[in-house]
């Protein structure tokens, strides 16, 4: 893929026959502000929800930061953490205090990285003076799996060739035969894939035991709990000193207004220094009076070059913050350009007819 932050590719969501997202391809540089404006049921939110696969695409794929994320065979939650969603409805746990809202997510982060650390210091004597007696016989084994494996994958392959080459050429060949190939090639294409998983299975064991054999004994930066909490309230106050709210650090939700509340949930989502920023009209739920407080906040972030994504009715916040405003109808992004191009030349009739009425 290209050096987009964010890459779309083919993109597309049903729920049942109902088709949410239709084919959507696009990209998402590092440091753009992108609002996402459109009527209600035009696939904004879902899309938005898609891009860190809170919902999983029927087709199509997303890349961040170069890795496949709709990719079932890679670590989502690592590369989730670097995209800090802000929904509607706050999603703050009323049942902790503001304190520890903002610090459960980078504590218990730590607290897990601390916990792989240690157990693989403890195995690693033991793994190690195991491999040293057996490692030739293992890597031999292993070895010869992977061979006999890989001599299956080209087999398959020579046998998938030819119904390849007949798919491209579908159109001159008898309806019958079409049907034919239709049926036949899903088979081969499941054992293809079973295979290859097996295959990679079996290097990732292969490589395993030499991973462990080099692991270094030098101990991450920070083992000590203690010292991870504390830095974590550190921050947790910094960032309440930031929107003036560091006098409800132990407080609950359930005592704020829904403004102080919304301010929060941006802070927590910032505490995991994410890269990019996806709100989710983030005022939707907001009495006018509080609407301000948070889109200042926002608009910090942007000014702070943030790479940002916000699904938003708030068109004279987009006018002004956006780098670049998608009109969304229908699954499809509709039309798409500076604030100045949608909102003083909008091209289509759908997007004329929609600002028509919200302007």
């Amino acid at each position: 893929m290209g050096n987009s932050l964010i890459e779309v590719v083919g993109l597309t969501k049903k729920f049942g026959d109902l088709t949410v997202l239709d084919n959507i391809t696009e990209s998402i540089e590092k440091g753009e502000k992108i609002a996402i404006i459109g009527p209600s049921g035009g696939g904004k939110s879902t899309f938005l929800r898609c891009l860190n696969v809170l919902e999983d695409p029927t087709a199509g794929r997303v890349f961040f930061d170069g890795v496949d994320l709709a990719d079932t065979r890679v670590d989502i939650n690592e590369h989730r953490r670097k995209m800090g969603m802000v929904f509607q409805q706050f999603n703050l746990f009323n049942n902790l205090t503001v304190r520890k809202n903002i610090t459960l997510a980078p504590v218990k982060t730590a607290y897990k990285d601390i916990a792989k650390y240690r157990k693989a210091m403890f195995i690693a004597p033991f793994y190690n003076s195991y491999v040293n007696m057996f490692g030739s016989v293992i890597n031999a084994s292993r070895a010869k799996r992977r061979d006999k494996l890989s001599a299956k994958i080209a087999e398959l392959e020579r046998e998938l060739q030819p119904l390849n080459t007949a798919w491209e050429t579908t159109k001159s060949v008898t309806e019958r035969a079409g049907k034919e190939f239709v049926t036949y090639d899903p088979e081969l294409t499941k054992r293809k894939l079973k295979l290859t998983a097996k295959l990679e299975r079996a290097e990732r064991e292969l490589n395993h035991i030499t991973d462990i054999h080099m692991m270094t004994p030098a101990a991450p930066a920070k083992t000590d709990r203690a010292a991870i909490k504390r830095e974590a309230d550190e921050m947790a106050e910094k960032l309440l000193a930031r929107i003036g709210l560091e006098d409800k650090a132990d407080a609950y939700p359930s005592t704020l207004s829904g403004g102080q509340k919304q301010r929060i949930a941006i802070v927590r989502a910032l505490a995991m220094n994410p890269e990019v920023m996806l709100f989710d009209e983030p005022t939707s739920a907001l009495d006018p009076e509080m609407v301000g407080e948070v889109l200042d906040l926002i608009r910090e972030l942007a000014d702070e070059g943030m790479t940002m994504v916000i699904v938003t009715h708030e068109m004279g916040f987009a006018r002004e913050v956006a780098s670049r405003v998608m009109f969304m109808d229908s699954g499809k992004i509709a039309e798409q350009g500076t604030p100045d191009e949608v909102f003083r030349n909008p091209k289509s009739p759908r997007l004329k007819e929609f600002l028509a009425k919200v302007l």
